[in-house]
């Protein structure tokens, strides 16, 4: 059985991407980890599958409705407010 062999660059940008994945406990996608590395996407993707670490990252784009988050959240709580007084 042949071993296979992987390239320095190869492994330069398998390592980058192990190291966004855990610096970003798995908050980055495919797109992330090519603007990271430099590499293509179908390169990161290559890599991830052959590492095992498919699973590990977000596989769709954040929303960018989540940029709304806190004034959601301050909105709700006027509501709540209103409903039931300063208890709440």
């Amino acid at each position: 059985m042949r071993t296979q062999t992987t390239s320095p660059r190869i492994e330069r940008i398998a390592y980058q991407i192990w190291w966004l994945i855990q610096d970003s406990a798995g908050e980055c996608t495919l797109q992330d980890m090519a603007e990271f590395t430099g590499a293509s996407m179908r390169t990161c993707t290559q890599i991830c599958r052959y590492r095992g670490w498919a699973g590990f990252y977000r596989k769709m784009a954040q929303s960018h409705a989540t940029n709304n988050g806190p004034l959601m959240i301050v909105a709700l709580d006027n509501e709540l407010s209103s409903m039931f007084g300063e208890a709440a």
